[in-house]
Order: C-alpha cells, then structure tokens, then sequence
C-alpha cells in the first residue's frame, strides 16, 4: 500500500543513500527549522523569531546560513534528499507563501525558490495544515489511517485532509481553509479581513476571546483568571486554571468545542473521515478539554446513518518537534525524478 502519494519506491531508495531531511515550520511567533530522519527523530534543531525578519529574503539567507552547519554534522549535503517547508497559507502548487492573515510578509512569497537556490536541493513548501496532516500519517496518530482530517489551531485554524489514503490539494493548493468559513456574519474580525470567521472563535486568540467574553458576561462567578488583567490572559493561563479544574476556563473550552464540533458536521457528511485529529500548539494542549463537546456537537447535527462513526482524537507528539515533523513529512514526498 502507497503512503502518501506513489512514490514509496523512491523514498525506501533513498533512505539509504539520503538518510535525512531539512524542515522548516514558520510560524506566527518564530520559524523552527532542522534535520530530520525517516524515523521521525529530529538530529538538530534551531529556531528564530519572526518578528525579526520583516525581510522573507533576509529570513531565507539567514537561515540557510544556520542550516548548513546543522547539515554538515550530518555528513554533508549528499545525505540530505530534500527541504520541506511549512507555513499559513502556504501553497503547494507554486511554492509560494500567499497573502499569509497571520505574518506580517505581504504578497506572494516565493520562499520555496528562494531556499532551493541556496542550498541546491529539491524544497517543497505547502500549507501548515496540508503538513501536519501529513507528519500525523507518517509519525502521530493518524499512521493507519486512510480517510482522516487534521485540524490545526495555532494563531489561526487550518485542516489537512486526506481521502483514500492520499492528500487532498485542491484546485489551487488552497484547500483546507475551514478557519475562514463565516459561522457568525458581522461578528469578531479575523486577519484575513472577513468577520465571523471560524478561526476568529476557534484559535488562540479565539480561544482567549471566548475566555474574555465569558468573564464580562458571568462577573459572579469566582475564578483564579480574574485575578489576571484581561487584555495579559494566555491560553496558557486559561489550560492551567482547566488542570486545577477551574469551572469557567472548562466552560470556556466546552463551548469552543461546540463551535468547532457544528462547523465539522458539513466537513464530516462531504468526506466520511475515521478521524478529527486536534493538533498544533493549541490544539494538542486544549484538544483534551474540547473533544468531548465536539464529539456531541458532531453527533447531534450529523447525518443520522454516519453518526458516532468519527473520533476525534488528539495528537501525541512531542509539542517542541511536531511543526518540524508536519515540515519534513513533505520532504519526504518529494518525487525523485530518475
């Protein structure tokens, strides 16, 4: 059986002569980036914050120059076969970081040509969520699985799809985007200019919104979060008083849950998945407080014959190597040509 797309032959091949990968996860806050075996264990590893790089050219020059010495302690670049790259709003047919609603870059970014002229391998770039459902099939809790979606929540809200045990692309390379689906017209605004999007409920900042709206409506409830200045409440603060067993932080993940659980239900009837898999920063530390809620919300406004067929799972890998797992699964896939 294929895993991923048909080129199986070619990665079993080259393992041996090309044991490793180079991924590079962008992401809101910074960009991890490092080396990476078949197996999944990362060799080294190192990362920068975005904010510094105002310049994608700059950022692509600087990291190749902290790659390379990452890759001679590998044994040069004739083990490495390939670079994968993953970023919002990434796409997969043309290599290029479109319009991102969360990095301050603006336009088209051609970031997988910028990265291929430095270090003279093959680099393929595709959407955050397009790579972590990838990584999830090759190292987490999707391996096994051939009809699944993952979503995941960081600053924004993707999905990843895989249907038939092959990664859905879409016309343009833009598919998975159920974070800008409008579920309350005229309500938050979200970053890619729209308001009510999913993601403006379901995300970090969604996830803190929710938490804030929650404190102004209930002002009688007792709760260790108000003793922390709205506008500084992290979700961690909010994952931390949910361990304590805090009732308002758990209502607060109960009813995101909700949310993403009703706007799933269309996603489940069109695709039939075995699984949600919740991953990303946010998704694998709140995913436990949520998956009851969206397990419910799925079920009671699904299809009736495909009720109770889908789990909703969390991912279990390791929440500091994960981005750069999703990257590297697509380096993998990379089609050797010859």
């Amino acid at each position: 059986m294929n895993t991923f797309e048909d080129h199986t032959q070619d990665i079993e091949r080259l393992t041996v002569t090309k044991p490793y990968v180079i991924g590079l996860c962008i992401m809101e806050q910074k960009a991890l980036f490092g080396i990476v075996d078949a197996r999944g264990e990362v060799l080294a590893s190192e990362s920068v914050l975005m904010e510094d790089y105002p310049d994608p050219t700059t950022f692509a020059f600087d990291v190749c120059d902290k790659i390379l010495p990452m890759v001679e302690r590998c044994g040069g670049m004739e083990k490495i076969k390939a670079m994968g790259i993953s970023a919002c709003s990434g796409n997969n047919m043309n290599g290029c970081i479109e319009n991102p609603a969360n990095l301050s870059w603006k336009g088209k970014i051609s970031l997988a040509k910028m990265f291929q002229g430095c270090l003279a391998i093959p680099v393929s770039l595709m959407n955050d969520a397009t790579a972590a459902a990838m990584g999830e099939m090759a190292f987490g809790n999707a391996h096994g699985l051939q009809n699944f979606v993952a979503i995941i929540m960081n600053m924004g809200l993707g999905s990843g799809i895989f249907v038939n045990n092959r990664i859905v692309r879409g016309y343009s390379g833009r598919v998975g985007e159920i974070g800008h689906t409008t579920i309350f017209p005229g309500g938050r605004p979200c970053g890619c200019g729209n308001r009510g999007c999913l993601e403006s409920y379901v995300s970090r900042r969604g996830i803190i919104g929710n938490m804030q709206d929650l404190l102004r409506q209930r002002p009688e409830v007792a709760t260790p979060l108000r003793d922390i200045p709205v506008e500084e409440l992290t979700i961690e603060d909010i994952v931390q008083a949910c361990e304590a067993g805090d009732e308002m932080a758990l209502e607060c993940l109960r009813y995101t849950g909700d949310i993403l659980g009703k706007a799933l239900v269309p996603v489940a009837n069109f695709i039939n998945p075995e699984a949600f898999i919740l991953c990303g920063m946010v998704g694998s530390v709140c995913g436990k407080y949520m998956q009851k809620a969206i397990l419910e919300a799925l079920n009671n406004n699904q299809f009736f014959p495909m009720r109770w067929q889908t789990r909703v799972l969390v991912s279990d890998l390791k929440l500091d190597e994960a981005p750069l797992l999703y990257a590297s699964a697509e380096a993998w896939n990379t089609k050797v040509n010859g």
